[in-house]
């Protein structure tokens, strides 16, 4: 079954590639763009640091961990989720009639269809900059707390996984699911700063009920040594809830689609 829906992503990425080689002016000022951003924000924090020597209790190197750790997981979700961004169109015009016609998971073909390679190459620059941004950081790393970053990676990754796929369902429910999902791109913004200059009340919102805070602060506290054990145990246990239950509002919601043809 792995095997099976790794060949099928092969083939959607192989697909997905020959589009963009095919417009590469297109896809070069895309992937430039990217890069000039990327550079701004960086400039912006460290333009910071000139005038403060901590933000919020974070040196610079710090700081700047937290908006390398949100880049990671904001990019790769959109690199490997690209295709709900396009499901509403997908809806509208019947497309996914084909998709539930056919003996492949409708979730896994609307999720991975649209394999954004220019984003998964974005992704080389950005760990390498982790990395040295990690050797910059005037602590002690041990081996648990690498783990218990990546670690958190995941389990961010699977709240964001859950997110893009009640987008899906509220498509399918109303036909309007791209403020949900654009909501979710504005609010991850978030991440970009240490949770802890924002007050109590909206750190609170934002790790528990809109989990920006678990997605991103976590893994990067974890690697500070901030974060404690049990938060971390109450971060994968919310991701693993939050994922099954977007599944089970999935199920629910493919029960209740009605075809182009119907």
């Amino acid at each position: 079954m792995v095997k099976k829906y790794l060949r099928v992503w092969r083939q959607l990425t192989n697909c997905a590639v020959s589009s963009y080689l095919s417009n590469r002016v297109d896809s070069a000022g895309y992937f430039a763009g990217k890069l000039v951003r990327f550079g701004f924000f960086l400039i912006f924090i460290f333009s910071i640091f000139r005038f403060t020597d901590t933000l919020a209790g974070y040196g610079k190197y710090e700081a700047v961990l937290f908006f390398l750790t949100f880049n990671l997981v904001d990019v790769s979700s959109q690199a490997l989720f690209r295709g709900i961004y396009f499901f509403k169109k997908e809806v509208r015009t019947g497309n996914f009639d084909y998709a539930v016609s056919k003996p492949l998971n409708p979730l896994f073909y609307s999720l991975a269809r649209l394999t954004d390679i220019l984003d998964l190459a974005f992704l080389v620059p950005i760990a390498g900059l982790v990395i040295y941004t990690v050797l910059k950081l005037n602590i002690v790393l041990t081996p648990a707390a690498v783990f218990l970053y990546l670690f958190l990676l995941l389990t961010g990754m699977l709240i964001v996984l859950g997110i893009h796929i009640i987008s899906a369902c509220v498509v399918i429910r109303t036909e309007e699911g791209e403020n949900f999902i654009w909501l979710y791109r504005e609010t991850m913004a978030v991440g970009r700063f240490p949770p802890e200059i924002f007050s109590p009340p909206v750190q609170i919102f934002f790790t528990f009920i809109l989990p920006i805070i678990i997605i991103v602060g976590f893994p990067a506290k974890a690697l500070f040594g901030l974060l404690s054990w049990p938060w971390a145990i109450f971060a994968f246990g919310y991701a693993i809830a939050f994922f099954a239950l977007s599944v089970l509002f999935w199920k629910g919601s493919l029960k209740k689609y009605s075809s182009a043809s119907s």
